[in-house]
């Protein structure tokens, strides 16, 4: 496991290859460790998720925390990545859930989610790992956590001490994205190649390991349990 990076010592000129290789090397985490969050470590994280750049410095943002098992398991029945359940949703030791105040700004959607990217960066220089949640249940999200009818849920942020270390992910080739002066196409890549960079063929493998983590816990608990004879 990497040394925190809020940790670390460094000098001012290392500051930006340091900052520049952390943005890069945070993963979408998906299992934890069974090991407790401190408050101490979560009130830091979101202390920085609040330095998030705001439309009229409005900060329409609100971080609900929960801890709860079984918040977080209701919660959970309704989270997504396409078709398959996120179970890490459940099972995370901490679960951040931000809310946007739809009365305060038009642009809370655009300014929790830069809250988010803040959060999640946080919690990597930290030695934690996270995960944005897209895809729930908003109302019934709203409903467990007593949450405003003026309020939004625009994220889901699972948090907690990495049990795995995801392999980068493909990426577009920068031409691929990046205009100058005037939008153009970028440059042209085959139907195939461009799959294997970009979209749900591209994490396959991960798509794979989250289909097969039910059965691992299956598995796990026919292993444990006592033989009859």
């Amino acid at each position: 496991m990497p040394k925190p990076f809020l940790n670390r010592k460094f000098s001012a000129g290392d500051l930006m290859t340091d900052l520049l290789h952390l943005i890069k090397s945070r993963r979408s985490v998906r299992r934890y460790k069974e090991k407790a969050v401190s408050r101490e470590t979560i009130l830091q994280i979101l202390d920085v998720a609040r330095w998030a750049p705001t439309g009229g410095n409005l900060q329409p943002w609100r971080f609900v925390v929960v801890t709860d098992p079984r918040l977080k398991e209701e919660i959970g029945r309704g989270a997504r990545f396409y078709f398959l359940k996120s179970h890490h949703v459940s099972e995370v030791p901490v679960l951040i859930v931000i809310c946007g105040d739809t009365r305060k700004s038009d642009w809370y959607k655009i300014d929790c989610s830069l809250a988010g990217e803040n959060l999640m960066i946080a919690a990597h220089a930290l030695g934690l790992g996270s995960c944005w949640i897209g895809i729930y249940d908003e109302e019934r999200v709203k409903e467990i956590l007593n949450i405003p009818d003026h309020f939004a849920v625009v994220g889901l942020v699972t948090l907690g001490y990495p049990a795995e270390i995801p392999k980068p992910p493909p990426r577009l080739d920068l031409e691929e994205v990046t205009s100058l002066n005037s939008f153009t196409p970028g440059k042209a890549s085959g139907l195939v190649s461009r799959s294997m960079k970009a979209g749900p063929l591209s994490v396959m493998g991960k798509v794979t390991g989250i289909l097969l983590r039910p059965i691992g816990r299956i598995l796990e608990k026919l292993k444990g349990s006592p033989r009859g004879g």
